[in-house]
C-alpha cells in the first residue's frame, strides 16, 4: 500500500486523535529527561578547586607553592606541595596524601570520590567520549532492529536497558566500572530515541508532521534547565544520576500498551495485524472504521490465496514476503501489480488537478515499472532486504550521505558551543541554565519557521547564518586598541550562533523521517545519528586545539556549517510529500523537486 493510502487511513481515523496526542505527550516527556544523560557529566564529573592535603600543623601558605596562571594570575598549585613545609627549601613534589577540595559549588563528584585530578584530569572527557561512542553503536544497532522487528518492541528493549544501566551507574565501585556502564547507558539512550522518533512521525499525516517533530523538542531545553536545578539541589553524584534516570521507569509500563506503527506493518506486508490495528485505532480515537480498511482486508485475502496457490506451482519467485506463481513462463500478476496501480491512483487523488501534469508523470513512471515488473520488483525487494546496506544504494545513498554530513556538522557545532559556554567564570549552575535558555527561542520558532518555505532553503539559511557568525568571531578581538572590552559582543555572537544551530535541528529531524523510505527509515535514522555522534566525540578535542592553533574551533565549525548549507540544497522539498514506503516512492519524490504547497497540506 502506498503512503498516500496510509495517510488517507490515518485521516479517516482522526489524524490528530487520542493516539497522536498521546505520542506527542510521551515525546515531550522523553525529551524533557533524555538530554540530561548526555550533558550530566558537567555535574557528575565536575572538578572543584583543589590542592594537596595539608599535613598536620601546617598552614596552606606553608605547604603549597604558588604558581602563575594565564601569565598574570597567581594561584596555589593543585598538584604539588613542598617537600619540607615551612622551611627555606623550595623543593616540591607531587601530592603524597591526597587532595582537599573546595565545596563552594560542588559536593561529591566522581572526581572528588576517586581523586581523578592532576595525572588523571582527562577522566571526564574520556567518560563523555565513551558515552558518545556507545550512542553510535546504539543508533546503528537499534536502527536496524526497529526496521527488522518493529518500533514498539525495540523501544521497550531500549527503555528497559536504559533504566538498568542508568541505575547501575549509581552503584559503580570504581571509575573503570563507571565508564563501562556509561558506554551501555549511551547505547540504550540513543536506541530509545531512534526507536521512538520514527514511530511518532509515522502516525502523523504531512499536515501535522512538522509540529509533531518540533513542538515537543522545546522540552529538551527545558529539561537541561531543570538539570541545572537538580544539580544545584542534589550535590551527590550518585543521587543525581538516580534522579536523572528514574523518570523513565514509568515509561516501561505506559509504552507496553502503545500501538505498533501502521506504516511499518504495511511495509512488512503484515496485513492481518494491520487490520486489527486499524480497528483498535478507530476504537481509541472514537471514530468509524475507514473505508480503506476493505483494501487491506482484500490484500490479506490475496496473500492467503497466493500462499495456497504457490504450493501447486512448478516454480516460484519470492517478491517481498510473498510467492508469485510464474509457472509456464507467465509474468508476475496479482497483488503486486495492483499495489502499483493503487499507488498511482492514490498519488493522483492526493495532488489534485493543480498537479495533474506531475501526477501524469508519476503514473507514467509506475506504468513503466509494471512493464518491467519482474526485474524492477525483484531489484527493489532485494535492495530493501539488505537492511542497513540498502542505505548505500541509489537513490537512498544520496539521502544517507547528505543527512550524515549535516548531522555531523550539527552535533560538532552544538557541542562546540555548549562546551565553550561551560568555561565561563561564575556560578556553574547559572551558566548552564543560561546556556540552555538560549536554545528555547529557536525551539519555539522552529515549528513556524519550517512552514515559511522550502525546508531545504530554510535549513541552508540557518546553517549559513551560523557559519557567518562563527567566521566573524575570528575577526572580533577581545578588546579594541583603545581598550574597549568586546567580550560582551563575542558572547552575543556565540549565543546567536547557538540559536541558529539549534534551529537547524528541527529541519534535520523532519527531512530524516520524510526522506528515508519506511523499509529503511529507522536504519537511516540510526546510521545518520551515529555519524552525528562522531561530532560529539570530536568536539572536546576540537576545542582543545585552540591552545595550539588560534581560533581553530571557530574555523572548523564555520567550515562545516557552510558546507552543510550547500549540501542540503541538493535534497528535494518534503513539505507536501507523503513519507515514502519504498525505494520506488523515493525515486518519484527525487524527480519532483519543484512541488509547491497546496491547500490542506500546510505543514
Amino acid at each position: 500500500m502506498s503512503s498516500p493510502s496510509i495517510d488517507n487511513i490515518l485521516t479517516e481515523l482522526n489524524p490528530f486523535g487520542r493516539v497522536q496526542i498521546t505520542y506527542l505527550l510521551v515525546s515531550a516527556y522523553i525529551q524533557l529527561f533524555l538530554p540530561m544523560t548526555g550533558q550530566s557529566i558537567n555535574f557528575l564529573a565536575a572538578t572543584p578547586d583543589h590542592h594537596c592535603k595539608l599535613r598536620d600543623g601546617y598552614l596552606l601558605n606553608q605547604s603549597i607553592p604558588v604558581v602563575e596562571k594565564d601569565g598574570n594570575e597567581l594561584l596555589y598549585s593543585q598538584c604539588e606541595e613542598y617537600v619540607n613545609p615551612a622551611s627555606e627549601s623550595n623543593e616540591t613534589e607531587d601530592c603524597q596524601n591526597g587532595w582537599e577540595y573546595d565545596d563552594t559549588f560542588y559536593g561529591e563528584t566522581i572526581i572528588t570520590e576517586w581523586n581523578l585530578v592532576c595525572g588523571q584530569n582527562t577522566a571526564a572527557e574520556i567518560s563523555q567520549s565513551v558515552l558518545q561512542i556507545g550512542g553510535m553503536f546504539g543508533a546503528l544497532l537499534f536502527g536496524y532492529l526497529a526496521d527488522r522487528y518493529g518500533r514498539r518492541p525495540s523501544f521497550m528493549v531500549a527503555v528497559t536497558l536504559y533504566c538498568l544501566f542508568g541505575i547501575a551507574i549509581c552503584f559503580s565501585p570504581s571509575y573503570i566500572v563507571f565508564t563501562i556502564l556509561r558506554f551501555f547507558c549511551g547505547l540504550s539512550q540513543m536506541a530509545l530515541w531512534v526507536s521512538f522518533s520514527s514511530a511518532i512521525s509515522e502516525y502523523m499525516i504531512p499536515k501535522y508532521r512538522n509540529r509533531a517533530m518540533t513542538v515537543p523538542s522545546i522540552t529538551w531545553s527545558v529539561g537541561l534547565m531543570l538539570m541545572a536545578l537538580l544539580g544545584f539541589l542534589i550535590r551527590d553524584w550518585r543521587f543525581l544520576q538516580l534522579a536523572i534516570v528514574s523518570p523513565f521507569i514509568p515509561l516501561m509500563a505506559v509504552m507496553k500498551f502503545a500501538p505498533e506503527s501502521l506504516r511499518w506493518l504495511l511495509s512488512k506486508n503484515k496485513q492481518t495485524r494491520a487490520v486489527d490495528l486499524v480497528k483498535r485505532l478507530a476504537k481509541i480515537n472514537k471514530c468509524a472504521l475507514p473505508s480503506s480498511i476493505s483494501y487491506i482486508q482484500k490484500e490479506t485475502e490475496n496473500e492467503t490465496t497466493s500462499a495456497s496457490l504457490s504450493g501447486n506451482a512448478d516454480s516460484t519467485l519470492r517478491v517481498g514476503n510473498h510467492r508469485e506463481d510464474i509457472s509456464n513462463g507467465n509474468d508476475l500478476t496479482g497483488r503486486e501489480t495492483n499495489n502499483n496501480i493503487s499507488a498511482s491512483s492514490n498519488t493522483e487523488s492526493t495532488h489534485g488537478n493543480e498537479h495533474s501534469k506531475e501526477s501524469g508523470e508519476n503514473e507514467k513512471n509506475v506504468k513503466g515499472k509494471e512493464e518491467n515488473h519482474m526485474g524492477e520488483a525483484t531489484e527493489l525487494t532485494n535492495n530493501e532486504r539488505r537492511g542497513i546496506w540498502g542505505l548505500f544504494r541509489p537513490p537512498v545513498l544520496h539521502i544517507t550521505l547528505v543527512i550524515s554530513i549535516i548531522r555531523f556538522s550539527y552535533t560538532l557545532v552544538y557541542y562546540g558551543f555548549a562546551l565553550s559556554t561551560g568555561r565561563l567564570a561564575g556560578n556553574p549552575y547559572l551558566n548552564f541554565f543560561y546556556s540552555a535558555l538560549a536554545e528555547v527561542p529557536a525551539r519555539i520558532l522552529s515549528p513556524f519557521f519550517y512552514k515559511w518555505g522550502r525546508r531545504t532553503y530554510l535549513m541552508s539559511f540557518a546553517l549559513t547564518a551560523c557559519g557567518l557568525g562563527l567566521t566573524s568571531l575570528v575577526f572580533v578581538p577581545n578588546e579594541t586598541k583603545n581598550g574597549t572590552d568586546l567580550d560582551g559582543l563575542r558572547t552575543a555572537i556565540s549565543l546567536l550562533g547557538k540559536f541558529f544551530i539549534t534551529l537547524v535541528l528541527g529541519g534535520v529531524m523532519l527531512i530524516t523521517v520524510e526522506m528515508f523510505p519506511t523499509t529503511v527509515r529507522n536504519s537511516g535514522n540510526g546510521f545518520t545519528l551515529s555519524i552525528g555522534r562522531i561530532g560529539g566525540v570530536t568536539a572536546p578535542f576540537m576545542l582543545y586545539m585552540d591552545a595550539f592553533v588560534p581560533f581553530f574551533s571557530s574555523i572548523a565549525m564555520a567550515a562545516m556549517s557552510l558546507i552543510s548549507a550547500l549540501l542540503v540544497l541538493t535534497l528535494p522539498d518534503t513539505r507536501i510529500t507523503a513519507q515514502p514506503q519504498n525505494v520506488a516512492d523515493l525515486r518519484l519524490i527525487m524527480k519532483s523537486r519543484k512541488q509547491q504547497p497546496e491547500d490542506g497540506h500546510d505543514n
